[in-house]
């Protein structure tokens, strides 16, 4: 089902939580395409009982509403608005292939609340120098 958060300039993004309620926070970027519920990993909240896991919908994926003209910059100002839905004020980011930008940018827009971030299986740019596709 999922919770319904309104952004500051009215979009709806819907998120879920799992894990420990009193654990660390951790907000959790899915893939590009994906979903929130692509973070929901069998077993994860059980192999790591001390995380308060937190995902999204990016915004035009699942029940989330498009954002035309959206930026990756822009997952800083949705991630903000989904931990204040959750009453979190400092949490860690990770994102996996697609959703790794969108971690990397909470990180730098947002150093007062994002204490730790990470990227699983990142993306990178087609040119990169020594890179073989």
């Amino acid at each position: 089902m999922g919770l319904r958060v309104r952004t500051d300039d009215g979009r709806l993004l819907v998120a879920e939580e799992w894990g420990n309620p009193s654990g660390t926070p951790v907000l959790l970027f899915h893939g590009t395409p994906g979903t929130r519920l692509g973070t929901l990993l069998p077993g994860l909240a059980e192999q790591h009982p001390g995380f308060r896991f937190l995902a999204y919908d990016r915004p035009g994926y699942g029940e989330s509403l498009r954002s035309p003209g959206r930026r990756v910059a822009d997952a800083a100002r949705d991630a903000a608005a989904v931990a204040d839905a959750f009453g979190v004020e400092r949490f860690a980011v990770v994102g996996r292939s697609g959703g790794g930008p969108h971690a990397l940018a909470c990180a730098a827009l947002l150093p007062d609340r994002v204490r730790a971030a990470a990227v699983l299986v990142g993306l990178a740019p087609p040119d990169a120098a020594g890179l073989d596709w």
